[in-house]
């Protein structure tokens, strides 16, 4: 048995990513620099993703979407695979910079170059208010998603959370406050 690790994929995100404001898949980490996932050398490691978020909306017509993606260094957003994609959220009219918090654990259970599986779940919990939750829904939102048998394990990864706004109906935007990921293995 070989020594095992748990470490913050590098580079740190320090700050906050730029306001996403458009209806079209934009990364939530705009302007920062993507932490990457070194080549993972055995099966059963652990991918952990914790974020934070904050949301505004004049408007209850646009929802949001929330996806986790991973893919090349330097792959745009688009052609990144995708992890795990939540339900499409209901913003409220009155949002305020109202939080946020997403957890996603995968663990993987086949290595390739092109067909490395991870298997993950985990919650959002969107805030009802500045001092509220809604009860936490489940991402993905089903559980074939929970699986993805796409990846290439044997490069450099980089992650990032993908934002998706329905309308821009009342001027909505939402902020990636923290992106936390770590590895263990």
């Amino acid at each position: 048995m070989g020594q095992q690790w748990r470490y913050p994929c590098s580079p740190i995100v320090a700050g906050s990513g730029t306001a996403v404001t458009a209806a079209a898949l934009t990364s939530g980490l705009g302007g920062l620099p993507l932490p990457q996932l070194l080549p993972v050398d055995r099966p059963g490691g652990r991918l952990i993703v914790e974020a934070q978020l904050e949301h505004s909306s004049g408007s209850a017509t646009p929802t949001l979407t929330l996806g986790l993606y991973i893919g090349s260094v330097g792959q745009a957003i688009g052609s990144k695979t995708l992890l795990a994609a939540s339900s499409a959220l209901a913003l409220s009219a009155s949002a305020a910079n109202w939080p946020i918090m997403l957890y996603w654990s995968g663990k993987f259970r086949t290595l390739s170059p092109s067909a490395g599986v991870i298997y993950g779940q985990g919650w959002i919990k969107q805030g009802s208010s500045l001092t509220a939750f809604n009860a936490a829904v489940p991402f993905p939102i089903t559980q074939a998603l929970r699986t993805v048998s796409t990846l290439n394990t044997d490069q450099v990864n980089e992650l990032d959370l993908g934002i998706t706004l329905s309308a821009t109906t009342g001027a909505p935007s939402v902020t990636v406050t923290d992106f936390s990921p770590e590895y263990s293995g």
